[in-house]
Order: structure tokens, then C-alpha cells, then sequence
């Protein structure tokens, strides 16, 4: 692109906005603005480094799927650089970087914010983002929140870790074009690690107030979270909250040093998953936690034991908890309990025959669905 015209063009905002206009940017007057502030980051004379830049954007943004938006966007990134001077010379030194920050700025803003919070991650991106499987995941946090250089505070490693393998699936996503399958199980195990890293912090502090549960055959109480949901499908999305169902495997008490039952521990140590998992910290909350799918709901235990949540559903069980349990799957802590558990409630979840008044509770529960869509004004447009 000619020097010169493009500092004309910058000199009169009518044929910046011309120009803004043909490459898509509907906020003209936003748009001028981000130009007027690349050209402040881009040194006492910025007229070489912006018709460069102008070059990239000619070629780039007309491809994105909003223009404006990544304008925006790499503005406030070159903004969260250290030396944006220099920062926005070494972009220009890298145009394949440029391209893909343009297609992520156009395309997430939530994974545009992580850029524009951790802008060195790019290049941990481009080095090698390639995909990592729920072990390799579940091991790596664990060494990241117990290791000898962990945070202080466990809350704000999970998150950092969150972020980070967040942005990578996004990249993925986004510039390497992995199916969405692909995209839902890599969120849906990234949830698995950050939970089994709550629950192993969560039994380990209320291990040391209270001793080990036992059961009665004097061997450790086992605990597992079941995921429901999305996250029990295997299809969690970038904003999804997670459905958590508590349970351990038998009544007992605690070996001390303050003898408690095991009703009582489970309860305090299901608190603090929560609380590692969605308190708002600095960085957010790792994930809004959703307990209402445990038996009873709002107004049940945190966590049952095994006997209890069966009998639950045998004596108590409605209809749309067995159509809830259908995605139940064994997301942290003790597999083979876990296991156990779907084992025995398969049965209930998947009877011989239904009854009329059960399929006329099925239908009546759509139809609501339904009427909620059409009375929020989504009916066109909401998959679920």
C-alpha cells in the first residue's frame, strides 16, 4: 500500500470512513477511533507502520466474519502490550500472527478478552497448541495447584490453567477448524480436570480438620462427582455452567482429630468444591456450578451416600430425573463408584415399558419447554 495515501486518508476522517466502509466496518466513527489510537501506538511517526498494517487489514478483514469487531479488538491488544511501539513492529514482522488474531478478535469475544488479558499466549499458540487428553490434563493441573511452586491460593492456578487451555481450544477451534465434537469433548474434559483438582484440595483440607471418613469394614469412604448435562454429554460449550451430583459410598465417621460422620464431612468438602470451582476471584470464577440436580434439589444434602441417593430415586424419582440421568457420567474423584452407581440406576432409567401418565408427563413437560421459547422470543433460533 502507497505511504502516502494512506496518510491522506487518515488526514481526512470522510476517506478513512470510505475506506473503513469498504472493508466491511459497519461503527464507522468506532472504527476511526481505533485507527486514530493504532496510529498513537505506533510511535512518534506512525505513518510506516500504519500503511503496513493498513495492508494486512485490506487483505485480512473483508475475510472476517465482523470486521469492526476485530478492529477493536487488535487495537486493544497492541493497547496491553508492554512496548505497544514495539509490539506493533514485531506484529508487522509477523503477518501469519496478525491473520490469526484477526480471525479470533472477529469471531470470540471471550477468548478475544483472554488475548487481550495474557497477550504473550499468542506465541505459546503458535508454538504447539495441539490436543491433550482429560489424563494429561487432570495430571498437569495437579501438579500446577500442589506442586512446590503453587499459587498460595488454589482458586487462582485453577483459573489461570482454565484460561490458558480455554484460549487453546478456542484456537483450535476457530483457526484450525477442529469438528465441533472434537471442540465439546476437549471443554468437557478441560471441566473434568478443574473439578478433580477441586475435589483432591477439597478432601485433602477437610482431611486435615477432620481425619479420614471410614466405612464400616474400617477401610477410607470413597466420594465421586457425577456430571450432569452438558458436561455429563460430553458437549459442553465455552459458557456453559456444569451439573455436579455428589455422592460417597457408605455412612461411617471421621479417625479424627475431630471425629465427625461421614454425612457431615462430605457436606463440608462438597462446600469447598463449589467454592474452589465458582468463587469470584480476580480472575473470575472458574465455573457457575449447578446443584439443582441433585435428588430433592435446592432443599437436599450437598452429597449422599450411595444407599440413600438409590432409594431416592427408586421410592421418589420423577420422571424428568430419569430423562436427567441419561447424561450422567462419572466426572471426578472415585471412577469405580461411579460406576457402581450408573450400574444400579440403569434400571430406573431405562424401564421396559412406560406408563401413559408417564408419557403424558413427558409430552406435557415439551410442550412447557415450548411455550417458555415462544414467550422469550427464541422460538427460530433455540437448538435446545
Amino acid at each position: 500500500m502507497n505511504v502516502e495515501w494512506f496518510v491522506r486518508q487518515l488526514e481526512f476522517p470522510e476517506l478513512t470512513r470510505r475506506w473503513l466502509h469498504g472493508l466491511g466496518v459497519r461503527d464507522l466513527d468506532r472504527g476511526l477511533r481505533d485507527m486514530e489510537d493504532l496510529g498513537r501506538h505506533a510511535g512518534p511517526d506512525p505513518r510506516p507502520r500504519l500503511a503496513r498494517l493498513a495492508s494486512l487489514f485490506d487483505t485480512h478483514l473483508p475475510r472476517s466474519s465482523d470486521p469492526g469487531m476485530a478492529l477493536t479488538n487488535f487495537e486493544r491488544y497492541v493497547a496491553s502490550l508492554p512496548a505497544p511501539v514495539e509490539g506493533l513492529e514485531r506484529l508487522l514482522g509477523r503477518p501469519r500472527t496478525v491473520e490469526i488474531l484477526l480471525q479470533v478478535f472477529s469471531t470470540s469475544q471471550h477468548l478475544s478478552e483472554l488475548l487481550i488479558r495474557s497477550p504473550e499466549l499468542i506465541d505459546w499458540l503458535q508454538a504447539g497448541a495441539e490436543r491433550r487428553d482429560r489424563e494429561t490434563l487432570i495430571a498437569d493441573l495437579w501438579s500446577t495447584v500442589s506442586g512446590p511452586d503453587a499459587e498460595s491460593d488454589p482458586r487462582l492456578a485453577i483459573r489461570r490453567f482454565r484460561l490458558r487451555e480455554t484460549l487453546r481450544i478456542g484456537y483450535n477451534d476457530i483457526v484450525r477448524g477442529f469438528p465441533l465434537e472434537v471442540t465439546t469433548a476437549d471443554l468437557s474434559h478441560l471441566a473434568d480436570a478443574c473439578v478433580e483438582a477441586a475435589v483432591r484440595l477439597a478432601r485433602e483440607s477437610a482431611e486435615r480438620r477432620y481425619g479420614r471418613p471410614t466405612r464400616a469394614d474400617g477401610e477410607a469412604s470413597r466420594f465421586v462427582v457425577l456430571g450432569m448435562g452438558k458436561l455429563g454429554g460430553v458437549e459442553l460449550n465455552y459458557s456453559s455452567d456444569i451439573d455436579l451430583v455428589f455422592l460417597y459410598d457408605e455412612d461411617g465417621a471421621t479417625s479424627g482429630p475431630r471425629v465427625v460422620s461421614n454425612a457431615e464431612f462430605y457436606a463440608r468438602m462438597s462446600a469447598e468444591v463449589v467454592q474452589l470451582l465458582s468463587d469470584f476471584t480476580i480472575l473470575g470464577a472458574a465455573y457457575r456450578v449447578d446443584m439443582r440436580l441433585r435428588p430433592e434439589g435446592d432443599q437436599g444434602a450437598l452429597a449422599r451416600s450411595l444407599d440413600a441417593t438409590l432409594n431416592y430415586y427408586v421410592g421418589r424419582g420423577r420422571t424428568w430425573e430419569r430423562q436427567a440421568l441419561i447424561k450422567c457420567r462419572a466426572v471426578a474423584g472415585d471412577a469405580d463408584l461411579g460406576a457402581a452407581f450408573i450400574a444400579a440406576i440403569t434400571p430406573f432409567v431405562y424401564r421396559r415399558y412406560l406408563s401413559a401418565s408417564e408419557i403424558s408427563e413427558i409430552k406435557s413437560l415439551k410442550r412447557r419447554i415450548e411455550q417458555r421459547t415462544v414467550s422469550a422470543g427464541r422460538a427460530d433460533f433455540e437448538v435446545k
